[in-house]
């Protein structure tokens, strides 16, 4: 039994080390936003996505040694605190410890995403207006004659390239 226990806490462990780097990757795309830097924003976007399908193995993995450990007995949703108190004596402080890290760090994780698709909208709209501005540079508005004749479609600006 305390074989599993301490498979347990190993998967726990790297499920918080890879929390903690999603945190980081989350709080680096926030600047990424704000500096306007795509370049970094598709990086840190791929990182995100590995770090997600690690984190996905992860807790497969979990799922199978919790499996073992509740060996047969039928939970419908076992949280971690009813399998800390399963758990032998040595493995309560470290594995409640992983527990309280997770908590902790999926809290900070939800957080600051929020954060992020705020500035993200913010970013889009910022886009679309700097857009909707050079299209009225490259097409001049239209001009009302003393006769009520109206004359558009002068072109203004140039438009060099139509790719962003």
């Amino acid at each position: 039994m305390d074989e599993k226990f301490e498979n347990l806490l190993e998967i726990l462990e790297k499920e918080v080390d890879l929390y903690r780097d999603f945190l980081n990757l989350l709080q680096n795309e926030r600047q990424y936003m704000v500096d306007l830097s795509l370049d970094r924003l598709h990086e840190c976007s791929n990182q995100k996505e590995t770090l997600i399908l690690d984190l996905q193995i992860l807790e497969e993995s979990r799922r199978d040694v919790i499996a073992l450990i509740l060996n047969g007995h039928h939970f419908t949703s076992p949280t971690l605190a009813m399998i800390i108190e399963k758990a032998p004596g040595r493995y309560k402080r470290s594995l409640e410890a992983c527990r309280s890290n997770l908590v902790s760090l999926v809290n900070s994780i939800r957080e600051i995403n929020q954060i992020n698709g705020i500035l993200a909208e913010r970013v889009i709209n910022y886009t679309r207006n700097s857009l909707a501005f050079l299209n009225r540079l490259a097409y001049e508005l239209p001009v009302y004659h003393s006769s009520g004749r109206m004359e558009q479609d002068k072109k203004t600006g140039r438009l060099v390239c139509k790719k962003g």
